[in-house]
């Protein structure tokens, strides 16, 4: 295990994340048609090339929190949510952040600010999480605390909390380069059992064994912004392609719908497994703030394994 792996799923959450960010609500026929294979990262509406969206934003609260309290603390986190909504550079963000963060501002505590219902049960905690796989991944106990902690100050919901816990697992997993993608899964399902998140990961699976087409699967397993078909495509494009990052960023853009949180979460969980030494160097140099990213990665990596002798070269 190595801090390239640490650095590696924060540049790849934000890679995904911008990849992902000008087809946001397009088809999948749609993007085929208009713009064949995504292979560059692109501008759109005030973003340019490049540029990361609510995903990344929320998911650096989180990290520079752990960073700076050296452990996950939801009130400071929910702190940091507020501090962002304040500076106005919200870039997409989703009703039910958006609705949760006015209940901070207004004095609600982080543990009631969440919306509760069928309607809380979106990707974005999902697509936030990764910060809390990588510095909880010695302790599985603790990492379903902190995800189900900062996942309510947004979103009270079983489900969105089952599908924070899924990507985080994966991510905790896949970082200590341990983990057998071929039991990945099932693994992940039995964690976040008797939800709907679990199964359609056994349909992810199932699809998988049938060896069935990322495009085709996708669209059985869904890409709106219903956390359950999010986490499900995502880590069907990285199972799919395990040892291929852009291909499976790509693909998880390709599916179309919410395209930058399912690519983000694709990017991630590639990144973690593959470390940003087998990242191709062009996403790498383009994609916003990629040095502090990778920065902030390697500082989780330290407070989570302090011990660990590490093989990071960054003048590779």
């Amino acid at each position: 295990m190595t801090q390239d792996r640490f650095a590696g799923c924060l540049v790849g959450l934000a890679i995904g994340d911008a990849l992902g960010m000008p087809f946001e609500g397009m088809s999948a026929e749609a993007i085929r048609q208009r713009y064949g294979q995504v292979t560059e990262l692109l501008p759109a509406g005030r973003l340019d090339a490049g540029q990361y969206t609510d995903d990344t934003k929320m998911m650096l609260c989180i990290a520079e929190s752990i960073v700076e309290r050296g452990h996950v603390d939801p009130e400071d986190v929910a702190r940091r949510f507020a501090e962002w909504f304040e500076s106005g550079d919200l870039r997409g963000i989703g009703s039910t952040c958006l609705e949760s963060i006015l209940n901070l501002k207004r004095g609600i505590s982080w543990r009631d600010s969440g919306r509760r219902g069928k309607w809380a049960a979106g990707n974005g905690t999902a697509m936030r999480i990764a910060p809390v796989g990588l510095i909880d991944y010695p302790d599985l106990e603790r990492l379903r605390e902190d995800c189900w902690a900062t996942s309510i100050i947004t979103h009270d919901n079983a489900e969105a909390v089952a599908g924070a816990t899924a990507v985080a697992y994966a991510i905790a997993r896949l970082v200590t380069g341990e983990a057998d993608t071929r039991t990945l899964l099932p693994e992940i399902a039995a964690l976040v059992e008797d939800s709907e998140v679990a199964r359609n990961l056994e349909q992810a699976r199932s699809l998988l064994s049938a060896d069935t087409p990322t495009g085709d699967a996708v669209a059985v397993l869904g890409t709106s912004g219903y956390v359950v078909e999010t986490v499900a495509s995502a880590l069907y494009c990285f199972l799919r392609t395990p040892d291929d990052f852009m291909s499976t960023v790509a693909s998880a853009v390709m599916g179309g719908g919410d395209t930058d949180t399912t690519a983000a979460i694709a990017g991630a969980v590639s990144g973690a497994h593959n470390g940003v030494l087998n990242m191709p160097r062009h996403p790498l140099e383009e994609v916003e703030d990629s040095e502090r990213l990778q920065a902030l990665g390697r500082a989780i990596y330290r407070l989570a394994s302090p011990q660990e002798d590490d093989d990071y070269d960054p003048t590779t």
